[in-house]
């Protein structure tokens, strides 16, 4: 039988990333000098088991380096150290270290981290100064006493008795991986038994015969060597104990692993176990992040496989109508009809269902950074999550992960005010960063709410005007000021940092939203905090839409930015000196775009108030749609234009109505930017003409 090992490989490192992830949660709920004995075994089993993983797929480097790691926190584990921040910051490091390791694996690179050295070197430090008071080499190894100086006490000295199992090497256990570990525990004299070999003709590769007589000299616990054998304890027999006395012969034999092991290798007069070379090069271009596989509960694919094993019955139904169909038959087939719209329906939400996760992986990168951006800051800030179980398409929520990292540097850098400054505001210097997720109809809306300063409108206002982009003779609504962040290029900063201040990124924010199909609101009261709503489709796959009617033509509105529909009467429509056309609705005046004119065709309209009006919200602004007529609201399966054609101004997709012809899905955000563009451009024409 064939093993494909790269999917094995696969699923370690998917595996490790999620590792990583529930590592890095629980290393952010320690505190020092406060130990959870859960939550170390918790970041315990993380690490063991990438140590096991990696030592499965001879990623020799990676097992080395989590052992290290590991040897630590069992430490903690035990009290044998009390935890402080250092060891916590060094565990974070690791954890970067670590994705940063097992992405070069996903390359297929054999390089490794840059900072793998350096921080293996940190616990070896934590190691040597905490648990065994030995002495540092100028190269930063340890320095290990001259055995054949020292009188050993019994309980350091430990004798193993192991006979593999005889087929561990299928499973991918070597055993000389297992030496090389038990060697990081101390010194090592390894004894191979022959007893068992049979003659040549009774051989297999696959088969190990091979038992060992093992020495062990090292200040550890049975417990701590028996989870070295972890791997391979049910197939095999392996036997602990302490010898009561120690022989000369046997001092000789430790010194002179002693010797050669500080060469490098470990080598007994009986056997030697070889280690892979380390790799110079510590640099290499890495794969993307966003994984390729969905883990999926059994109740979605029961539901799924019963809604197939529904229409496979209204399929045989309506195959034996088919075969010999009359016209008394006609109520069974629209009956026939009708269950299949049904189940088409309650499958097509199965299927949705399977690629909807839960936001916490959006969420998961939220908590170290706010720690890590405190501290860089110099900032008391309290993270509260809300809604993480929200499901959301896996599309969506690795394309929304960045605008809400943005959006949350912001709220630290500029939100949140400094201690003192929020003591003299009479504030508490501890502040509120919260994150909130939740269904809202087909939508789901994720809040950034914090208690800072909120935004300064005067200062955005003159920054505005300074850099040219409003005019300082207009009068401007708060709503308007605030929507002005979003503008290319433009920040209040007045010094660039690491954390921000550039101008690049909000306007970045509101672009990568919009072409979700979402958008971004504001809600910001000065001194008291800031809200940023961001509102979005549940899948980009599937969409309500409403059908309307430009001319002859048919086209689709997302239905979620509708907010409703209306016919004007005369009266009700003013022109303003630049010919944009405005109506009042609810002590509000909203500009008039007639679609027939943006798509360039003929209308069916002979004056306005023929027309229907469809109110939609675009970048916090409503607009009135002029369109010749509504037709029926349905979902579309929305179809990318440029992946099958081309890009189209204001179209932001297609898909395939139930005739058969296809309609043009409008992108709202984009004809008012078109819309925009083509006033501005009229209005400086003017201007030139009449200078």
């Amino acid at each position: 039988m064939d093993i494909d090992l790269k999917q094995f490989q696969q699923v370690f490192i998917e595996e490790c990333t999620e590792g990583l992830e529930v590592m890095e949660a629980e290393l952010l709920k320690l505190s020092p000098g406060a130990v959870d004995s859960e939550v170390i075994n918790t970041i315990f089993r993380v690490a063991h088991s990438i140590k096991g993983g990696a030592g499965t797929f001879g990623f020799n480097q990676l097992t080395e380096f989590t052992h290290v790691a590991e040897t630590l926190l069992d430490d903690l584990r035990a009290e044998k150290l009390s935890l402080i921040d250092n060891h916590i910051r060094l565990f974070l490091q690791t954890v970067d270290c670590l994705r940063e390791w097992i992405q070069l694996l996903a390359a297929e690179s054999e390089l490794i981290p840059d900072t793998a050295d350096n921080i293996k070197l940190q616990y070896q430090q934590f190691l040597q100064t905490e648990v065994n008071p030995q002495t540092l080499s100028i190269d930063g190894m340890l320095e290990q006493p001259s055995l054949s100086t020292l009188d050993i006490p019994d309980d350091s000295v430990w004798l193993i008795h192991f006979v593999p199992g005889q087929d561990i090497l299928k499973q991918g256990n070597e055993p000389r991986l297992i030496f090389a570990e038990l060697q990081e525990l101390g010194e090592l004299k390894v004894t191979p038994k022959f007893d068992n070999v049979p003659i040549w003709d009774l051989l297999s590769p696959e088969d190990i015969y091979i038992s060992w007589e093992l020495e062990l000299i090292s200040q550890v616990s049975e417990t701590q060597i028996k989870e070295v054998f972890e791997w391979v304890e049910d197939e095999s027999i392996i036997t602990i104990s302490h010898p009561n006395t120690l022989s000369p012969s046997n001092i000789v034999s430790h010194v002179a692993v002693e010797k050669t092991a500080a060469e490098g290798s470990l080598i007994t007069v009986e056997s030697k176990v070889s280690t892979t070379p380390a790799v110079t090069q510590k640099t290499a271009s890495t794969k993307s992040t966003e994984t390729n596989s969905i883990r999926v509960s059994i109740d979605k694919v029961d539901a799924l496989i019963n809604m197939v094993g529904e229409l496979v019955i209204t399929q045989a139904m309506l195959g034996e109508l088919g075969q010999d169909f009359s016209a008394d038959k006609l109520p069974q087939l629209k009956k026939g009809l009708t269950q299949l719209s049904q189940h088409t329906r309650e499958m097509q939400d199965s299927v949705m269902k399977i690629r909807m996760l839960p936001i916490q992986f959006a969420f998961n990168r939220i908590p170290r950074m706010v720690r890590d951006l405190s501290e860089q800051l110099g900032k008391n800030v309290v993270l509260r999550m809300h809604g993480e179980e929200t499901e959301l398409d896996k599309i969506m929520l690795e394309k929304l992960s960045d605008p809400i990292v943005h959006l949350v540097r912001n709220a630290l850098d500029h939100g949140i005010e400094a201690i003192e400054e929020r003591k003299r505001a009479g504030k508490s210097d501890v502040a509120c960063l919260d994150i909130n997720a939740f269904h809202q109809g087909g939508e789901i809306i994720v809040e950034i709410r914090d208690d800072g300063r909120g935004l300064n409108r005067d200062k955005i206002l003159a920054k505005a005007i300074e850099k040219g982009i409003v005019n300082k003779e207009q009068r401007y609504s708060d709503s308007q000021i605030d929507e002005l962040i979003f503008a290319p290029g433009f920040s209040t900063v007045e010094t660039v940092s690491d954390v921000s201040g550039r101008g690049v990124g909000m306007d970045v924010v509101k672009r990568n939203i919009e072409s979700l199909g979402g958008g971004i609101k504001i809600e910001s009261t000065t001194g008291v905090g800031s809200c940023f709503s961001i509102r979005l489709p549940l899948t980009l796959s599937i969409m309500d839409g409403q059908l309307v009617k430009i001319g002859s033509k048919t086209y689709i509105l997302p239905i979620m930015s509708i907010i409703e529909s209306l016919q004007l009467k005369d009266g009700m429509v003013t022109k303003l000196a630049d010919d944009t056309e405005v109506f009042k609705l609810r002590d509000e005046f909203i500009p008039i775009i007639r679609l027939y004119q943006i798509l360039n065709h003929e209308t069916t309209l002979k004056q306005i108030t023929d027309g229907l009006l469809v109110v939609v919200e675009s970048g916090n602004n409503k607009y009135g749609l002029l369109v010749d007529d509504l037709a029926a609201q349905q979902q579309v399966v929305i179809k990318n234009l440029e992946e099958n054609f081309m890009k189209v101004s204001c179209v932001s997709g297609a898909t395939i109505l139930g005739n058969g012809t296809v309609a043009l899905i409008l992108d709202i955000a984009d004809v008012v930017t078109h819309v925009t563009n083509a006033r501005q451009q009229q209005q400086g024409q003017r201007s030139y003409v009449a200078a």
